[in-house]
């Protein structure tokens, strides 16, 4: 199997194909009709819905504080025990879903995670925007890989500490053997540290199809949990791609929906085979390609 190959989607194969793909282009057009719907709606909707959203945050933020209160500030060194853990994975979690729902996301969850024992990486795709962020909150707050900027982003970095994450650094020129190893070591801690969730196609795309994964989450060689995002809505108010809508133009129109429809489906776990072991290009690829199915 050639680990470059293009596997278009099920749903969209038969627009696109025999076409040429290109999956980084966002082309949503909004009619006339589509413009005055959002606009009313956004009238009443954003508004209160803005309004929500801050007081969730204003009740998550302090709650992130006394989870990641004496723990050291350039991430997780040991992970989150006792209290601490549940909090993270009872209370924030459920913050997490009324943040969303604030939002007017009607999720939609098929299959069954399995443990970390039985799988400890979960693998997402497609990754298409940054509301994906929701299959965190469903997958019970498992650890993720961020950049360590982010930690000092305002309000969120408190958030993104809460996730114990695995951190990536553009200055430290070993950053990316440290991150492998990092992620190596939390796969085969047997349950000590939660999954780790990574999007292995490593960047946004329109969701027609599925771009050549990335081996970071496969050259441990642990059973890897593949988990698929969809967004069956008639009009796309998500898709971020560096050809597109901005992200504020999205936030706005995703605001001025009823709801919006986001599916979640947990496929079963990927046992990799002697051969996968040895070559994570290849486990990468058959993962990749039972996504497509």
């Amino acid at each position: 199997m050639q680990p470059n190959r293009v596997f278009a989607l099920p749903r969209q194969q038969s627009l696109l194909l025999p076409a040429v793909i290109n999956p980084f282009v966002q082309d949503t057009k909004l009619s006339k009709a589509a413009i005055c719907k959002c606009v009313l709606l956004g009238v009443f909707l954003v508004p209160g819905r803005l309004i929500l959203l801050s007081l969730v945050l204003m009740v998550t933020w302090p709650v992130s504080v006394i989870i990641t209160f004496r723990r050291p500030l350039k991430g997780a060194v040991e992970p989150l025990t006792g209290w601490r853990r549940f909090m993270c994975r009872k209370v924030m979690a459920a913050l997490g879903r009324m943040y969303y729902f604030c939002m007017g996301f009607r999720v939609v969850v098929k299959g069954k995670q399995v443990s970390s024992s039985e799988a400890p990486i979960l693998a997402v795709a497609p990754h298409s925007s940054f509301f994906d962020g929701i299959v965190c909150i469903v997958a019970g707050l498992p650890s993720t890989v961020s950049r360590v900027e982010n930690l000092a982003t305002p309000i969120f970095g408190r958030f993104v500490r809460c996730l114990q994450p695995v951190l990536v650094s553009r200055q430290d020129p070993d950053s990316r053997k440290n991150t492998i190893q990092e992620i190596d070591s939390r796969a085969k801690s047997e349950g000590r540290w939660p999954q780790v969730l990574i999007f292995p196609e490593g960047t946004c795309t329109n969701r027609s199809c599925l771009i050549t994964f990335k081996q970071g989450a496969f050259i441990p060689g642990v059973p890897v949990q593949p988990i698929l995002l969809r967004y069956p809505n008639k009009l796309d108010t998500v898709t971020w791609t560096w050809q597109g809508f901005g992200s504020r133009t999205l936030l706005i129109l995703t605001l001025s929906q009823l709801y919006t429809t986001v599916e979640i489906e947990f496929l079963p776990p990927h046992v990799p085979t002697e051969e996968e072991k040895k070559s994570p290009a290849v486990f990468a690829s058959r993962v990749r390609a039972s996504m497509a199915q």
